[in-house]
């Protein structure tokens, strides 16, 4: 037992004892015994209430700063000590797999293609906040099956011997829109029923030598039938098109793929008014999908009146006038694809003539796998690959069982084709693929590589990698630092902004509500798009040019695009594309709580919690999670009528001390956030479905209130060390004291996310040596994400 009792025996016990067990904690009889981690975990509660300064309560007088010093010195020791050395003798991490996200890039960049495949395997289990956690990527018999089915989804998608497809390199026209142009051709009047008069055709377009103006949402009408995409694969798609009768606004327009079960968003972006404008992406097509254009806030003039109602001749409101859209596909510069080299190593081919016809599947083939050597092709092309999946040169005798499963299918008469098909399956569902390999103490040159790989890009890693960890020097601090950089300036880099900040931030909620449509009709899927691509763009803005994580809390600037520039009533902003955009001075916004995506996934779709607010932002951005609320404590009922505000509700869940001593720091912050909805829209006023005066506002000209404004908003609080807040501004300006704790709490989530393990308790003097090293050179962003990466956490298992 550390000699802890004496200061226990003055500060804790009298409501800590077997009589009274305060938070039902008998301090008097708790013994020392790290290793059951119940007893382990109940004193670190204790080091971090007294080092907190929460125990002994402000009510009881306070121990003297040397006295508290020493308590805490004389039990950190021994707690460190055990943790320690357990992570010497086991590591931190514990043996981790490949998440979903990590195996579908993984096998992308093995095998070099891009067909979708995490959707096959089960969700991850996240913990500690990230789906890189070893404690919840477990295996279960159903992930083993699914493992097979991905791997041979991606073979098939891999070897590809067929002819090399058509494909289609077209200009389209809705002018050739059969369902467009029955509607244009057919009579205005003429009726569909001879016995009902009101059954009148009405012509839903105009049309002009050079295009067709649309003024419908209905995808029906404007989907492109007459595009038959060939096959799955990789499609360029252009179009042009422009706003029409909008009094010189944009409109935005949307293009989807669709299959008639599933319509997705494949890009979208703005058309000027009466000046057509060309846009070009490219998408994957999955071959049964044809592709619809699509645009909101059309089909109304501004009297109301409906498109349906008044017919294309006479209707003023606005609509889109598309020329052209243009399809080429599928996009591959050799043939047979690089995937299958990739897959199979450098073998032979042998093209197939007419004379020489076969058929796979009914469909023809047009090379045939010529080995000359099969069995050494086997040999060779097993060991290469494995090699490559296991992201380490192979041990002796490594491969002898893939090659002796595709060996034993040779001697059963199969094929070159089949029998390497086999050894790829066993190698892409076994463990040393699917786990990263990692052992207690300094990591090896090749586990440094991968796991900086799988940090930073949520992959293998590259040749590049490879090499620095076949030649040692990746242990070199300035190699890595070098090979950091080098990957922080890749595209590649973009999966560590998804990954990272999505699960962070909690940005993979954003659907986990759907607002009001009633209260919160302005929002749409452009809306919600962009609220997510805020907060990525501002991280990688942060991380690009290493500006200090204080612009989390508080930054002059926002990256905007015109759909959120819209909702943030930013004028001047045009154009899809996220930019920076400079705020202006007394702005509510700036850095990320006053962005839509946090406000949304902290709120449900009807009213907001200072509750949810206030325990996101200490646990997000100071890493001070709030204990769970008490069973017996029941939630808060939306009240949409306009009659309490959620302030009032809240009254009661602080009348008893110990909701109290909670609620204390947990709703500051919300009440802070008052002044946004559950969209992240500024307000003054709650909304309300049965009280107060119409809302007055429009969007792209439409008027779209549904609600009515209800009662004021009050953003003031006081936070638990007595400082007052008048609004978000005031609030963020108190925050900023506490940067050095934001900077703390960020380093411990990317310690998390990179090495796969919570933040332990012996971990937190490595913690506070990564966050003081990068305060010291200007708490940069990315000079925090360098400190990590150097960092002995992240450099052993």
């Amino acid at each position: 037992m550390p000699p802890v009792a004496p200061f226990l025996e003055q500060h804790c016990t009298e409501c800590h004892d077997g009589d009274v067990k305060k938070g039902g904690l008998d301090l008097s009889a708790l013994k020392f015994a790290p290793d059951d981690k119940k007893n382990f975990d109940t004193w670190v509660k204790v080091f971090d209430r007294v080092g907190k300064g929460e125990m002994p309560p402000a009510k009881k007088p306070r121990p003297e700063a040397g006295d508290q010093r020493q308590f805490l010195a004389a039990l950190k020791t021994p707690l460190s000590g055990y943790e320690r050395a357990q992570q010497a003798n086991n590591g931190r991490t514990l043996l981790r797999r490949l998440n979903r996200t990590e195996y579908e890039n993984t096998v992308h960049d093995l095998l070099g293609i891009s067909l979708p495949l995490k959707h096959i395997l089960p969700e991850d289990t996240p913990m500690h906040g990230f789906d890189t956690v070893a404690e919840g990527l477990r295996f279960s018999q159903l992930q083993i099956e699914k493992y097979l089915e991905a791997a041979d989804a991606a073979l098939d998608a891999a070897i590809v011997l067929s002819r090399r497809p058509e494909g289609i390199n077209k200009r389209y026209s809705y002018k050739d829109e059969p369902a467009i142009r029955k509607n244009l051709d057919t009579p205005p009047g003429t009726l569909s029923d001879k016995t009902n008069p009101k059954s009148g055709h009405r012509v839903m377009f105009r049309e002009t030598d050079k295009e067709v103006i649309m003024f419908t949402t209905g995808d029906y009408l404007v989907g492109l039938k007459q595009c038959r995409i060939p096959g799955p694969g990789l499609y360029r798609i252009r179009l042009s098109g422009n706003a029409f009768q909008t009094e010189g606004q944009p409109l935005t327009v949307m293009v989807y793929a669709n299959n008639y079960k599933l319509k997705r968003l494949l890009s979208y972006c703005e058309l000027p008014a009466d000046k057509p404008r060309e846009f070009e992406f490219t998408a994957r097509l999955d071959g049964t999908e044809h592709i619809v254009v699509n645009c909101d806030y059309v089909g109304r003039d501004k009297k109301g009146q409906n498109i349906y109602n008044v017919g294309a001749a006479e209707f003023q409101g606005s609509g889109i006038a598309m020329q052209w859209i243009e399809v080429e596909g599928p996009l591959a510069s050799e043939w047979p694809p690089a995937s299958l080299k990739k897959a199979l190593g450098d073998v032979p081919l042998k093209e197939l003539d007419e004379k020489q016809r076969k058929f796979r599947d009914g469909k023809p083939l047009g090379y045939e796998l010529a080995p000359q050597d099969v069995r050494q092709s086997v040999s060779t092309g097993l060991q290469s690959f494995a090699s490559r999946a296991f992201r380490r040169p192979l041990e002796a005798d490594e491969a002898a069982p893939y090659i002796a499963l595709a060996t034993q299918a040779l001697d059963a008469g199969r094929g070159f084709e089949e029998a390497m098909r086999l050894g790829l399956r066993a190698i892409l569902t076994s463990p040393a693929f699917l786990l990263l390999e990692e052992h207690p103490g300094r990591l090896s040159p090749y586990a440094v590589a991968s796991r900086l790989s799988y940090f930073l890009t949520s992959s293998m890693p590259d040749d590049e990698l490879m090499k620095a960890a076949a030649s040692g020097q990746i242990l070199k601090s300035a190699v890595l630092k070098a090979q950091t950089e080098r990957l922080l300036k890749s595209p590649r880099s973009a999966a560590f902004v998804t990954n990272f900040v999505g699960q962070w931030l909690e940005l993979r909620n954003i659907d986990a509500t759907a607002p009001d449509a009633k209260l919160y009709p302005e929002y749409d899927m452009l809306l919600k798009l962009g609220m997510v691509t805020e907060t990525e763009a501002f991280f990688s803005e942060l991380l690009k040019h290493n500006l200090p994580v204080a612009n989390f809390i508080q930054s002059d600037f926002a990256m905007l695009n015109n759909r959120l520039a819209e909702h943030y009533e930013v004028p001047g902003i045009s154009g899809e594309q996220f930019r920076r955009v400079s705020l202006p001075a007394g702005s509510p916004r700036g850095g990320v709580l006053t962005h839509a995506s946090v406000l949304k996934v902290t709120a449900n779709g009807t009213v907001t919690s200072p509750v949810l607010r206030g325990a996101w932002v200490m646990k997000h951005l100071l890493g001070q999670p709030p204990p769970p609320p008490p069973a017996s404590v029941g939630g808060i009922e939306p009240d949409t009528r306009g009659s309490t505000t959620i302030r009032e509700q809240l009254t009661k869940h602080r009348d008893s001390e110990s909701c109290a001593s909670c609620h204390k720091n947990i709703d500051p912050p919300g009440f802070a956030l008052e002044s946004f909805d559950v969209i992240g829209g500024y307000r003054e006023n709650y909304r309300s479905n049965e009280k107060g005066a119409n809302a007055k506002r429009k969007l792209r000209g439409q008027n779209i209130w549904q609600y009515k404004e209800g009662l004021p908003v009050d953003a003031s609080g006081e936070l638990a060390d007595g400082r007052t807040f008048k609004d978000i501004r005031d609030f963020k300006q108190l925050l900023l004291g506490q940067q050095d704790q934001v900077l703390r709490a960020l380093a411990g989530s990317l310690v998390t996310y990179g090495t796969g393990a919570g933040i332990q308790f012996a971990d937190r003097e490595a913690i506070d040596t990564i966050a003081n090293q990068t305060q010291a050179e200007g708490s940069g962003l990315r000079t925090l994400v360098h400190a990590v990466v150097q960092s002995p956490l992240f450099l052993s298992k």
